[in-house]
């Protein structure tokens, strides 16, 4: 008897994927140190080179950041991102989120995911990257791509250029995501493994389903011309159409969605 194909393993970063955790970030350091930043202004998410100081400097912000209601009232990427991952679960795809995050705010970004993609993602996974000398002697911190090979990912979406440079070694597909173009921190010419997306219908693109007569079919330019730089052109996906099913509401938030967890000392904190 034939043995079943194993499940497609996609890995699905968070922040700036999921949720637009920098516009919050902005809007707490400018309230709180009286600057006047937008999100335009971060070419680069090495903060400290945008907003001053040091990297050490920069760490115990985010701290500050964390504890504030500013970091609670994060909120989720609306562009179709809610209903194509649903698509993905429905059509037996595995999901898990891997995230640049610490442990440490393990509970805060649990509670955010279970309120607006509940029952989306089978485990969190957290890199611990950025972490201070002393966070250093709690929590193991590991590259983006050495999780992605210890799990055998098959597809990583992120929005991190460096992420998704660094992930180039491993046999998976990359793709890139770069909200409407205006994530100038991953503006660059891409190599052939990683390709750029601008919104979630576009992710879906690249799921066909093996019967779909738009596997080859292709989207006009004109849609997006006003957003992008001709320099970066030719490594955007370029779709005509796309098959979708149809367009889900946001389920009901409350306790009810609440899923049970189990604690794991180690990157894969909820599985």
């Amino acid at each position: 008897m034939p043995t079943r194909e194993a499940r497609k393993l996609i890995a699905v970063d968070l922040d700036q994927t999921l949720c637009h955790t920098l516009d919050s970030l902005v809007e707490w350091h400018n309230d709180t140190y009286c600057t006047n930043f937008s999100v335009t202004d971060f070419h680069t998410l090495d903060y400290w080179k945008v907003w001053g100081g040091t990297r050490e400097e920069t760490y115990r912000k985010i701290r500050e950041f964390y504890d504030s209601s500013y970091f609670d009232r994060i909120k989720p990427v609306k562009d179709f991102a809610l209903e194509a991952l649903k698509m993905l679960k429905k059509r037996h795809f595995q999901l898990v989120i891997i995230t640049s995050r610490q442990q440490f705010i393990a509970e805060k970004t649990k509670k955010f995911i279970d309120r607006h993609y509940p029952g989306i993602f089978e485990s969190i996974y957290f890199c611990n990257l950025y972490l201070t000398e002393r966070e250093k002697l709690e929590y193991i911190s590991k590259p983006k791509s050495l999780i992605c090979q210890e799990i055998g990912v098959d597809v990583l979406i992120d929005d991190s250029l460096e992420h998704a440079l660094d992930c180039t070694r491993l046999n998976m597909n990359i793709l890139l995501y770069d909200r409407q173009g205006k994530y100038t921190w991953n503006h660059h010419d891409l190599p052939p493994r990683i390709n750029r997306v601008f919104n979630w219908k576009q992710v879906m693109a690249q799921f066909p389903k093996p019967s779909s007569p738009l596997k080859h079919c292709i989207y006009s330019f004109d849609d997006y011309n006003i957003y992008f730089n001709q320099q970066y052109r030719h490594t955007y996906f370029q779709y005509e159409t796309i098959e979708v099913e149809e367009e889900s509401d946001d389920e009901p938030h409350g306790d009810e969605n609440e899923l049970s967890y189990h604690f794991i000392r180690d990157n894969s904190v909820y599985v």
